[in-house]
């Protein structure tokens, strides 16, 4: 049972299999990295920063405690976010240009005319493409503009109330000057912010007592105006005259119970009834009149309080008024900035720009990053086979051996084309061939029948199944076995040209019942010893005639006379003919080329061919590069072992 691949350990060394593999990509990418960051520190300007550290105080305007209209928390952030962009205005920024003369410096004129906008300005103007419309959209930015965005740099502290303000120039004295500079009339301007609104509210008070003057004035002429209008010195005591008036109600009705007790007793006409008759009638009288005035009293009581109270309160206000004028008067003369330099900027002694170092540690961290992402990316993408696990995990098929790429030295000893068993016994491809017979033998040996057709295969064309087919028969008649050795693919043959036999009088002839095989078999050939069948002439049904009975009938008598029978047969994702030659074969031996056959082709046959009853019993990688001879592919072909011509 073939374990999952998410159930397999991956060993370190797989990974440093990748990027050994892929190293060229490795070192492109992270000498790339290198070399632009000298480049680039190379081509940078030299630049110098100074800077100046300010603290910036928090304030409370207490300008009009009494009517303020405006709150402020100079405790919270947005206080402090406007003064760090006050230090941007344009305002400031245009009075630090003229006094620095900053619209003679040559470095921010350069600036000014080197951005990517002006260079796109001026090339549709030469070219002429530039229209007013658009001239509007691609004029000259400002210096103050320029200034901002390429020269300074505001940066708070984190948790503190400090500012650091930062110039950057290639002359060091400069950055100094005008970092010093902007300070300075950063803390000007702030006093003669503050100067300018302790003028405006003085205003605002002068205005406002001359208009407290005035009512004040009219209110005191008003209650003068009633006073003599009404004969009034003084307004007596209502309270005075109410208890006046009960006193004499209460006279009142003592008279009157006197005059009761006296009618019982005289007559109307007698002295004592028309006394107290009298003085009753006299106390009533008084008691009306008393009323009377009382009422009069209370209506001129309301209007001359009124009166009173208006006048006093417009002389408070304005006396309230005076005496803030006064305060602010005083606040104004004895005016202090609540910004305080804490470190003035001093000439740099070093440049600020470039930093060498720091741009090499970055291009080295990025580069070898970058390259190990890149090396594993691409192969990630490579679904070609690569490894022996790429076969055993990842298909879940058998691998049966690696065949080596052949080395320089066999390729120009190779006297006999591609039988590199014959040019070198001892080479690394020849032992390959001998391993991949020893496997073959330990798996036919189950077989029941005592001779075993192999269909040797490969997905695509140009993958090596010619080569295999025509090797694997050499070593098996070397191995003392009568071997065959058919080539069936008619449609474009080799193998003929291979052995240097005539193309005529071959299978396609004995499957047509022209000839046969005793006619077309070509025994014994020269220097290879087995036995083989050409493909012969052309045929124009070639997938008909491979599939007929005449085929079947022709391997049963092969099976009686040889003991290999090794088929090679066309590539399986073109044609057919592979899948009508299986059904004659006990096993089927697929060629897969190193980093060229795709995976999904290998998964594409054993999909096939498990349906019908799996008769692939393993997969050869063909064509490894004797370069990757690590840890993936010693136990299957030992390099050099035995060869004579690696010995030093």
């Amino acid at each position: 049972m073939v374990v999952p691949l998410s159930q397999q350990e991956v060993h370190l060394r797989e990974y440093f299999y990748i990027l050994r593999k892929r190293r060229w990509l490795f070192l492109f990418f992270f000498l790339s990295m290198i070399s632009l960051s000298f480049i680039f520190t190379a081509m940078e300007k030299v630049l110098y920063r100074s800077t100046t550290t300010i603290l910036v105080e928090r304030e409370s305007p207490n300008i009009v405690d009494f009517t303020e209209v405006v709150t402020m928390d100079a405790s919270t952030s947005e206080y402090y976010q406007t003064q760090y962009e006050m230090l941007k205005s344009r305002s400031l920024i245009e009075r630090l240009v003229r006094k620095e003369n900053l619209e003679q410096d040559p470095y921010l004129n350069r600036l000014r005319k080197g951005g990517i906008r002006q260079r796109l300005h001026q090339f549709l103007k030469d070219q002429k493409l530039l229209t007013k419309w658009l001239d509007e959209f691609l004029g000259k930015r400002s210096l103050a503009d320029v200034f901002v965005r390429r020269m300074l740099e505001v940066e708070p502290v984190r948790n503190t109330r400090l500012v650091k303000i930062s110039i950057k120039h290639p002359v060091a004295v400069r950055t100094a000057e005008i970092a010093n500079s902007l300070v300075d009339l950063f803390i000007q301007q702030n006093l003669e912010n503050r100067f300018l609104v302790s003028n405006q509210v003085t205003e605002l008070i002068s205005g406002q007592l001359v208009e407290m003057k005035e009512k004040v004035s009219d209110a005191e002429k008003k209650l003068q105006e009633y006073k003599e209008n009404n004969k009034l010195i003084t307004i007596p005591s209502i309270h005075e005259k109410d208890k006046f008036i009960q006193d004499a109600k209460l006279e009142l009705v003592k008279l009157q119970a006197e005059e009761a007790r006296l009618s019982a007793r005289y007559l109307p006409a007698h002295p004592k009834r028309i006394h107290i008759r009298s003085q009753i009638q006299s106390l009533e009288g008084k008691i009306n009149e008393e009323l009377e005035e009382t009422l009069e009293l209370s209506r001129k009581a309301v209007d001359y309080d009124q009166l009173v109270r208006e006048a006093e309160g417009a002389r408070k206000t304005y006396e309230a008024l005076l005496a803030r004028l006064e305060e602010t008067d005083s606040q104004a003369k004895m005016q202090a900035s609540n910004i305080l330099i804490v470190d003035r900027a001093q000439v740099p002694v070093r440049p600020y720009k470039p930093q060498p170092f720091t741009n090499f540690i970055v291009a080295f961290c990025f580069g070898l990053m970058g390259a190990v992402f890149f090396a594993f990316f691409f192969e990630y993408l490579d679904s070609t086979v690569k490894i022996p696990d790429d076969i055993e995990k990842g298909l879940g098929m058998e691998l049966l051996g690696i065949i080596p790429d052949a080395t320089e030295t066999e390729k120009k000893d190779a006297s006999k084309g591609e039988l590199y068993v014959l040019n070198g016994p001892h080479t690394p491809t020849a032992e390959s061939f001998r391993a991949l017979r020893t496997a073959l033998l330990f798996r036919l040996r189950h077989l029941p029948s005592a001779c075993s057709v192999i269909l040797v295969t490969s997905p695509n064309p140009e993958e090596g199944k010619t080569t295999v087919a025509l090797n694997l028969a050499t070593v098996f008649h070397q191995n003392k076995l009568k071997t065959l050795l058919i080539e069936s693919d008619l449609r474009k043959p080799r193998l003929y040209k291979f052995l240097g036999v005539p193309q005529e009088k071959g299978l396609s002839e004995i499957l047509e019942g022209n000839l046969r095989e005793q006619d077309t078999i070509h025994k014994n050939i020269d220097q290879v010893g087995f036995d083989f069948l050409s493909c012969g002439v052309h045929s124009p049904h070639p997938t008909e005639i491979l599939g007929s009975s005449a085929m079947r009938h022709l391997l049963e008598r092969l099976r009686l006379t040889y003991d290999i029978v090794i088929i090679d047969s066309p590539p399986y994702h073109p044609v057919a003919d592979v899948a009508v030659l299986s059904d004659y074969a006990e096993a089927i031996v697929i060629v897969a080329r190193y980093q060229k056959t795709d995976k999904r082709h290998l998964r594409d046959i054993k999909r096939r061919f498990s349906q019908e009853g799996n008769k692939i019993i393993g997969i050869v990688i063909n064509r490894v590069s004797v370069r990757e001879r690590d840890y993936y592919y010693h136990q299957y072909y030992y390099y050099g072992y035995g060869d004579e011509s690696g010995k030093k």
